[in-house]
């Protein structure tokens, strides 16, 4: 009887298993065509707005051959803080908020570092070797940290006293000079930035040479970088012999890939016979030498550090001169304030820059007004990403329109007027910091910033103490508004030039101290 119940007690148990998995099959089943259902009736987020695009051609008609942060600036007032594009085979989209570039860049780093730079500059121009260009892996994040071992922030100010003795030199070399102070900047910046990363004795053996072959190679990439290149689209274009009406960029990409081969090649392998002589001295070249040996990764890294580092610093420099010479009345307030701590007595020390707030502020504010770099270097995405309700597609190349952002009425209030008081008043700590719009973001921020900020700043200020930045004689200062500029990566002043006349008594008589003393020591 016992096993009567038993077997009738399993089969019922059998019985209600598979009745209760026939049930929650069916279920499931008719979930899963609830959830088709639903599906098939959302629709696909549309891509961001934008001028209408033509079959298969896309935007390229409408897209500028240069100057393109002017039309940029036009499509944002038509279509809003993010815009697509298209022109055959490359989508893209222009950022022009700084609040959702920091979302989308800042915050999610992980699928939107990637870079997606034009064939030209890559290619034919022979630049894929730079750390700026790099894709993010392995050898991109080596490349960062060798650059964080010699100029992030715990190791920039070893390179103190290289900034300060090569600020010296450029003041002196003022005291007559009349005309476009770029190049004078630029040379100092040059020296500063060499001896940081090769060391002092190779700036003395090959100096010219490498500064003026990077000079050339920087500014054919700033040209190339806001041209419009049909060889970015039409790849073959490349085979094209350069005697061909309309190839003029075959010269460009070979005279790029000769200058490319010096600045790394050269250079690096001067570095490495005063490395195994001990002559080499403090610099990136000596520190990653003895601690990677010699390789392609190390050589790429010192020539990104040279490359890149002496044009962006030595414009932004350019850029707070110029704020100067436009604005007397801000010039003479950061000098006020630069007495105040030195007493008119000393130069201006990198370590006086906590004490001196208000030429902070003239800093920052001459990154934003007409900033310098009006368009960043873009990144694309690895992943699909929405934005303000938008899907931008992977692969989407991300432009990113700094000029607007640091001129956004909604967010500057005034932007048109050059007034650094706004960094000091309340609720300045919620301005974006006009230097993370220039310098980058998230895994893409420059490691250059920390030495470009320092170096920047004090010549900037050094300069500003002793010096009154006036028109030529028999000229007046130009109006602000009327002010022209180069359609170039880091775009300068067009016409810019002055004179530096010593401020009073007690700065004529530093820089006949200072001129005694570098005497000296040369002789």
């Amino acid at each position: 009887m016992a096993t009567v119940i038993n077997r009738w007690v399993d089969s019922s148990s059998s019985f209600k298993l598979g009745l209760a998995t026939i049930t929650l099959t069916t279920i499931g089943y008719g979930v899963v065509q609830v959830i088709k259902r639903l599906s098939n009736d959302v629709k696909p987020l549309p891509p961001p707005p934008g001028p209408p695009r033509q079959f298969l051609i896309g935007n390229l008609r409408q897209f500028p051959k240069d100057h393109f942060y002017e039309k940029f600036c036009e499509w944002q007032k038509e279509y809003g803080d993010v815009v697509y594009v298209e022109i055959p085979g490359i989508p893209m989209v222009i950022i022009s908020s700084y609040e959702i570039a920091q979302n989308l860049l800042g915050k999610r780093p992980n699928s939107t570092s990637g870079r997606l730079t034009g064939y030209m500059l890559r290619e034919v121009m022979g630049l894929k070797w730079t750390t700026t260009f790099l894709q993010p892996g392995p050898q991109h994040s080596h490349h960062r940290q060798m650059l964080r071992r010699g100029i992030g922030p715990q190791r920039v100010a070893s390179h103190t006293d290289n900034i300060e003795k090569n600020t010296v030199g450029l003041v002196l070399s003022l005291q007559d000079f009349e005309g476009d102070p770029h190049a004078l900047v630029l040379d100092t910046v040059g020296r500063i930035v060499i001896e940081v990363t090769y060391g002092t004795k190779l700036r003395s053996i090959m100096g010219k040479e490498l500064s003026s072959w990077n000079a050339e190679l920087v500014h054919l990439f700033s040209s190339a970088f806001s041209t419009f290149w049909l060889v970015d689209i039409f790849h073959f274009l490349r085979l094209v012999p350069s005697w061909v009406p309309g190839a003029s960029f075959k010269k460009i990409g070979d005279r790029s890939i000769w200058l490319s081969q010096q600045v790394r090649y050269t250079a690096f392998n001067k570095a490495q016979e005063l490395y195994k002589s001990g002559d080499i001295g403090h610099s990136l070249a000596a520190d990653l030498l003895d601690e990677f040996g010699s390789s392609e990764d190390v050589m790429d890294t010192l020539a990104t550090l040279y490359g890149a580092g002496s044009d962006t610093t030595a414009s932004a420099t350019n850029a707070f001169i110029y704020a100067l010479f436009l604005f007397p009345e801000v010039s003479q307030k950061v000098y006020e304030e630069v007495i105040t701590v030195t007493n008119g007595t000393r130069l201006p020390q990198t370590s006086d820059r906590v004490n001196l707030p208000y030429a902070e502020a003239v800093w920052k504010e001459a990154f934003r007004w007409k900033t310098f770099v009006p368009i960043g270097i873009a990144h694309v995405n690895t992943q699909d990403e929405i934005v303000s309700g938008s899907l931008i597609k992977a692969g989407t190349l991300i432009n990113l329109n700094n000029g607007f952002m640091l001129m956004d009425p909604k967010v500057w209030g005034d932007p048109e007027a050059f007034r650094p008081e706004r960094f000091l008043e309340a609720g300045a700590h919620a301005l974006p910091n006009p230097l993370v719009v220039a310098f980058g973001y998230g895994a893409r921020v420059c490691p250059g910033i920390y030495l470009a900020d320092k170096t920047g700043f004090h010549i900037a200020t050094t300069i500003a103490a002793l010096y009154e930045i006036a028109p030529l004689e028999g000229r007046s200062r130009p109006k602000p508004e009327l002010t022209e500029y180069t359609d170039t990566a880091f775009r300068l002043p067009v016409g810019f030039e002055c004179r530096f006349i010593p401020r009073d008594a007690r700065a004529e008589h530093l820089l006949r101290t200072m001129a005694i003393s570098t005497e000296a020591t040369i002789s």
